[in-house]
């Protein structure tokens, strides 16, 4: 049976300048070794550390699937040199035309999937190994893609933005936090994981766990910041906002709204 490890923790996290986007990166390990999703260049030496403590270098890596195409999910793509990358037939049409509002897709995309080792699109319900298998999940892009694996405990759900935290599940309306294609594709998509899946891996938030309509967190998280902005004193000048956060979903220009 295929086993599951999270090489680096998804998380989102708001300020008044900007938002840190850190995608979650996951280690299948079953009849190859698969990534999903890479990150972006930020986390290049993370992730060749947290492969070498699990015994593995960056030829060791067999598959990489990309749940979508935008910047913080693709851009270490080429970093494993024997890798086949995959990425769903739909999102691969799409990248080859990207709308000139969308500010998430990079246009050098199609690039970097050119030069891949091996390159492969997947449709639905496609199986990449035993136990290992792909479903779409639109909304977020045009074809955002779920990696699913069979676990002792149920089924595992890879699932990229279709479903980015815990917060968007328990969303009277679950969705995508933000929404690029479809706002009414992406809420079908988002009940889609949470009728299949037992645990959750979101694309920017730890795991959790979907059991009798409640949702239970699987791993800590934790994150430590250095070189805080401090004043002409060396005091720290960070605010902290501990007002609990309110998930809001955000339709972006580029896409179609529901009726």
């Amino acid at each position: 049976m295929p086993e599951i490890d999270v090489l680096a923790q998804g998380m989102g996290i708001s300020s008044n300048e900007t938002r840190l986007s850190l995608c979650a990166v996951t280690l299948i390990r079953g009849e190859q070794n698969t990534l999903v999703d890479v990150g972006y260049q930020g986390r290049r030496i993370l992730l060749v550390e947290r492969l070498a403590e699990r015994g593995l270098a960056l030829t060791d890596i067999d598959r990489v699937v990309l749940t979508h195409g935008h910047w913080d999910h693709t851009l270490n793509a080429l970093m494993f040199p024997n890798a086949e990358i995959i990425m769903s037939a739909d999102e691969y049409e799409y990248v080859q035309h990207i709308s000139p509002l969308d500010p998430a897709t990079p246009l050098y995309t199609p690039d970097i999937l050119a030069k891949a080792k091996r390159f492969t699109t997947v449709r639905d319900g496609e199986e990449l190994e035993s136990g290992v298998r792909v479903m779409m999940v639109p909304g977020h892009s045009p074809g955002s893609l779920a990696v699913l694996v069979e676990t002792a405990d149920g089924i595992a759900g890879m699932v990229g933005d279709a479903l980015p935290s815990m917060n968007a599940a328990k969303a009277d309306v679950p969705t995508a936090g933000q929404v690029f294609f479809d706002e009414e594709i992406a809420e079908q998509s988002a009940r889609r994981i949470l009728d299949t899946c037992q645990l959750v891996y979101p694309g920017h938030d730890r795991a959790f766990r979907v059991k009798s309509g409640g949702f239970q967190y699987i791993e800590p998280q934790s994150i430590t910041f250095g070189n805080l902005p401090r004043d002409e004193h060396g005091k720290i000048a960070v605010t902290l906002d501990e007002t609990p956060g309110v998930f809001r979903s955000r339709v972006e220009p580029t896409a179609k709204r529901r009726a």
